[in-house]
C-alpha cells in the first residue's frame, strides 16, 4: 500500500505519517523498485495503536515505550491529570464565552481589559494616539495580567481613566497631535508635546495610584518605544519623544525606554 493509502486507512494525514518515521516512532518501510514504500500488516497495525495512544491523550515520547509493553499506571494517571486540567480550561472558555455573548464585547482582548477599552473610542475613529492607547492597554494586560488584577484593582483604574477619556483640554490636543504634519516644525511638534504634557501630569500623577499602575512601574523596563510606532509620522515621533521626557522629569512614574 502507499503513504497515502495507508494515511487514509489509519485515519491520519499523510504528514503526520512522515513525521512518526522521522522521529522513529513508526518503521520506515523499504522502498520497493517501483519507489513506493512498502507497508505491511503489522506496520499498519502499529500505526493504528499510536493512533490510539494519541487519542487518549498519551504525549508522542511516551507512546513508543508503551507499544512495547503493557501502559504503565503511572503514565496513565499523568494523562489523565492532563485531560481534567484541559476539561477544566475548555469549561472555562465556554464560561468566558458566555459571557462574551451576553456583555457584548469584543473578544479579542482579555476579560478585564475589554472593560476599560470600551471606556474610551476605538477603530480609526479614536486616532493615532487613542490606537496606541488601546494597543498598551492590551501590552499592559500581558505584562500585569489585568484579568487576575481584583475587582478593586479594575474599578481603580477604570475610575482614574474616566476623567482622563472625558477631559476636553486632552481631547483638543490629542486632535492636534493627530494633525500634526509629516513636515511640522520642531516648535510647532514641540509646543503640542508641552500642551500635552501640561495636561496628562496630573492626571499620571492619579493613576500612578492605581494597582494597576504599580505593577506597570515594576515591569517598566519591558516596554517599547512608543516613539519608534510605525504610525508615527516624524513630527508625531519628536512630539512624542518630547512628551515622554517632559513626564519622567515631572514624576517617577513608567516610562517607556
Amino acid at each position: 500500500m502507499r503513504s497515502q493509502e495507508v494515511a487514509e486507512l489509519a485515519g491520519v494525514s499523510v504528514r503526520t505519517l512522515r513525521h512518526y518515521h522521522q522521529i522513529g516512532l513508526l518503521p520506515e518501510p523499504e522502498r520497493r523498485s517501483n519507489g513506493y514504500r512498502r507497508y505491511d500488516l503489522a506496520t499498519i497495525a502499529t500505526l493504528l495503536r499510536i493512533r490510539r495512544l494519541t487519542e487518549l491523550g498519551v504525549p508522542l515520547n511516551e507512546v513508543g515505550a508503551m507499544l512495547e509493553e503493557a501502559p504503565a499506571a503511572d503514565v496513565l494517571e499523568e494523562v489523565d491529570r492532563s485531560l481534567i486540567d484541559a476539561i477544566e480550561r475548555l469549561q472555562e472558555q465556554r464560561h468566558q464565552i458566555a459571557r462574551l455573548r451576553e456583555s457584548g464585547r469584543r473578544a479579542d482582548v482579555p476579560e478585564g481589559l475589554a472593560e476599560l477599552i470600551s471606556l474610551g473610542p476605538s477603530g480609526p475613529s479614536a486616532g493615532v494616539l487613542g490606537q496606541m492607547d488601546q494597543d498598551a492597554l492590551l501590552l499592559i494586560a500581558r505584562v500585569v495580567g489585568v484579568d487576575h488584577l481584583t475587582r478593586q484593582g479594575l474599578d481603580d483604574l477604570a475610575d482614574a481613566l474616566r476623567p482622563l477619556l472625558a477631559d476636553p483640554d486632552l481631547a483638543a490636543v490629542s486632535a492636534r497631535f493627530d494633525r500634526l504634519a509629516d513636515d511640522a516644525s520642531r516648535e510647532e511638534a514641540f509646543d503640542v508635546a508641552d500642551a500635552m504634557a501640561a495636561v496628562l501630569t496630573p492626571m499620571v500623577a492619579r493613576l500612578e495610584q492605581t494597582e494597576t499602575a504599580r505593577a506597570i512601574g515594576r515591569a517598566g523596563d519591558r516596554w517599547p518605544d512608543v516613539s519608534q510606532d510605525g504610525r508615527l509620522n516624524p513630527a508625531q515621533a519628536r512630539a512624542m519623544r518630547r512628551l515622554l521626557e517632559s513626564l519622567r522629569e515631572d514624576g517617577p512614574g513608567p516610562a517607556p525606554r
